[in-house]
């Protein structure tokens, strides 16, 4: 019977052992893997305009001409916030601009801006240039200006353009990389990298960063990489599915239009308003999911500004406006909830966005609600549905 007790015992004992040894490795192979992502990103460039944004380079398959490839958040929030703060360095330098022009007509407003080579978004410049970033806005406005120089009068191929690209706002393709990724977090709490596409974003947690690359590499060697569908990244993941920890998470699926409401809408066009004159416009309502709580709603609509020089088309510093209007309604149900009068933003700019968060979750009828665009007091507006 001792016997038998001592040995019961003695067999737990040296599986509790195993255990504990077990689970030490573990935790030294988690707390090396952690340590190597630290010491990589241990000489990254901090920013002197937003507090606690750094710059490193990690190997996503995408190759550039910049030191850092990819920028570093300490907090989702921090992200958002991050928007807000460089819109408003934006706001503030066109501002002071605009009172050197203030007794100028929009075109001389506009010849003169050329003439100075003043920069609508220097403060983006100066933000990517001091963290030694290529971001996906530099690498878009250089495609774009190529694309305007083809454009000729009529109707323009707007979905060929390179600014046709599902992260529609400029100041949040600053923050992102060539392959619309962004890394969150410290040493202390962990690394995630987010990867971005017009249905959601793929989470990856940074604990080996050399399977976290090659499955990056995958993604962005896929055809037409920014526009996969989550099929294909699911596909092109699976190798990696053990060694990532990866997350797919869909925070806009496809509308659905068996309902007399809509919660998630998007579009695009162009307006003609003369021979020398027209403007490019989009506007989209969706649930903010990301990097937002869900149950609210935020609409977004934008104007961008054109005009005939010299026999070329050109971006065009003007007068201009975006905005909506209309009735809203109760998702689901599409009960109407009352009017959301007509909010936007009239600047002398090249471009302008609205961008509105809703403290509840929304939806629109056909023929209700409506984006608003005016340039030099002519005025376009288009459905919202």
């Amino acid at each position: 019977m001792g016997i038998a007790v001592t040995s019961f015992f003695y067999s737990c004992s040296t599986e509790r052992e195993l255990e504990n040894e077990t689970s030490q490795k573990l935790e030294q192979s988690l707390s090396a893997k952690g340590s190597e992502v630290c010491e990589i990103f241990d000489n990254a460039t901090e920013s002197s305009m937003i507090g606690g944004v750094k710059s490193v380079n990690f190997d996503n398959g995408i190759s550039t001409n910049c030191d850092n490839n990819i920028l570093i958040f300490p907090t989702l929030q921090a992200y958002g916030d991050a928007i807000i703060k460089l819109d408003q360095l934006i706001d503030d330098h066109n501002d002071a601009f605009d009172q050197q022009t203030i007794n100028m007509t929009d075109e001389q407003a506009d010849d003169y801006a050329d003439t100075t080579g003043f920069d609508e978004n220097e403060p983006l410049t100066k933000f990517e240039d001091e963290l030694k970033f290529c971001s996906l806005r530099k690498e878009i406005e250089t495609q774009e200006a190529q694309w305007l120089a083809q454009q000729t009068d009529g109707a323009w191929n707007i979905s060929a353009s390179p600014d046709d690209h599902f992260i529609d706002d400029e100041t949040e393709r600053a923050l992102l990389s060539l392959g619309s990724e962004f890394i969150v977090g410290d040493c202390r709490t962990g690394y995630t990298l987010y990867k971005r596409y017009d249905w959601g974003y793929v989470s990856f947690p940074l604990n080996d960063p050399s399977q976290v690359s090659q499955a990056l590499a995958a993604l962005n060697n896929l055809p037409n990489p920014g526009q996969a569908t989550q099929s294909q990244v699911a596909a092109a993941l699976d190798p990696y599915k053990g060694s990532t920890g990866y997350s797919l998470n869909t925070t806009n699926p496809p509308a659905s239009q068996a309902s007399t409401c809509r919660g998630s809408v998007k579009d695009k066009g162009e307006h003609i308003f003369s021979s020398d004159r027209r403007i490019r416009w989009k506007h989209k309502l969706k649930d903010a999911h990301f990097p937002n709580l869900s149950g609210t709603s935020l609409m977004k609509t934008y104007t961008k500004s054109y005009r005939k020089k010299k026999g070329k088309w050109k971006t065009f510093r003007a007068t201009i406006f975006t905005g909506y209007y209309g009735e809203i309604s109760q998702p689901i149900q599409c009960t109407n909830l009352g009017p959301a009068l007509l909010q936007g933003k009239e600047r002398r700019r090249i471009k302008v966005k609205e961008r509105s968060k809703m403290l509840i979750d929304v939806s629109v009828k056909q023929n209700e609600f409506f984006s608003v665009h005016k340039q030099e007091g002519n005025s376009y507006q288009n459905e919202v549905y």
